[in-house]
């Protein structure tokens, strides 16, 4: 299958080169591509990619559309940017998970946050799900990003059960991709045998989470930190 690049600008239409780095540092320019920037990120997160424009674009941002050409390339560019960035800000939170001596916890709050974040970005998701065949950008920003959140799994699996290096790699590919399949279910197709066991990025973590420790620990987490949807899932019920 052939893949397309992440051009998105107007035929036609000759762009103005964009801004060279250091005029970027000052601050009315930083501030206009800032604005440039989350607006790509509300634009796409609500028409989705193949829909957004760049006045969909700078109508948020309250910028002329020409302006838009100074600080991005084209349109793909912004959006690339955009999705390498929610990617930036996932890595970011569950880098700041250093606590292994509750693994249930650190498991359950590292799918929090990738759920959370993405669930809020559909737009970003999407594009990373729905387009990658076509956009090679959107395969390899996620491939590098979701190698290296599962490298984070990786030294807490060789902190937490023991396992040597190598090991801990491959056991975090292999888990990496089952949540992956979970969040594109859940939040892309909607599956409804999944659906039925919780929507909010509360329930689809717990789900996942409880997986996660019965493949790496051989055992169920414990139950006074289950909710519906994870006692659902190892088929306990709630004790009166």
């Amino acid at each position: 299958m052939s893949t397309r690049r992440l051009s998105r600008a107007p035929a036609g239409i000759r762009r103005t080169p964009v801004h060279p780095q250091q005029s970027l540092q000052q601050p009315r320019a930083l501030r206009s591509r800032e604005l440039l920037k989350q607006a790509t990120r509300d634009a796409l997160n609500e028409r989705g990619f193949r829909s957004l424009r760049v006045q969909d674009v700078t109508a948020r941002a309250g910028l002329a559309n020409g302006l838009f050409y100074r600080y991005f390339q084209d349109l793909g560019a912004a959006v690339a940017e955009v999705c390498a960035a929610v990617f930036d800000e996932l890595l970011a939170q569950t880098r700041s998970l250093t606590d292994f001596s509750d693994p249930y916890g650190w498991i359950y709050g590292s799918h929090l946050a990738a759920v959370d974040v993405f669930a809020r970005n559909p737009g970003v998701l999407a594009c990373f799900f729905g387009l990658a065949a076509d956009y090679p950008e959107f395969d390899s920003i996620w491939k590098r990003n979701a190698h290296l959140w599962n490298l984070q799994v990786a030294g807490f699996l060789q902190e937490t059960a023991g396992f040597t290096k190598p090991t801990a790699e491959r056991m975090g590919f292999v888990l990496g991709a089952m949540t992956e399949g979970v969040i594109y279910q859940e939040l892309i197709r909607h599956t409804e045998d999944l659906v039925k066991l919780g929507r909010r990025p509360e329930d689809i973590a717990e789900v996942i989470s409880v997986m996660w420790y019965r493949a790496i620990f051989l055992r169920d987490p414990p139950l006074d930190r289950l909710r519906a949807p994870g006692r659902k899932v190892i088929g306990v019920k709630k004790q009166r």
